[in-house]
């Protein structure tokens, strides 16, 4: 009796890379139209870019789990993964507000 298990290993490179930078785009253009210095942009994409990583890998190898298909399961991780970038952004942004002791819009 064998059974076939997917593994990280087996899925090609270019999904794991296009999982990792899938929230970047929106905050390099969010970021374009604002004054901001290149330390804040850095932080902010870093952050863009470890919430989309953590969220969209974590339900890649969740799909993955439940037998999805490779491709299936890549979908779903970049959805996850663009829609983690863009909640840890805004909740990045609320912070820095109330830090600042404005109210944001």
């Amino acid at each position: 009796m064998t059974t076939e298990h997917q593994t990280l290993t087996d899925m090609p490179f270019w999904l794991l890379v296009l999982i990792s930078m899938a929230g970047l785009s929106g905050e390099m253009l969010r970021a374009s139209g604002e004054d901001m210095t290149m330390g804040q942009i850095a932080k902010r994409v870093a952050l863009r870019f470890g919430a989309s990583g953590f969220l969209g890998m974590g339900t890649l190898m969740f799909a993955l789990a439940v037998n999805s298909g490779i491709y299936m399961a890549g979908g779903l991780g970049i959805v996850v993964a663009v829609l983690g970038a863009d909640v840890a952004g805004a909740l990045y942004t609320q912070w820095l507000a109330r830090k600042a002791g404005i109210r944001p819009e």
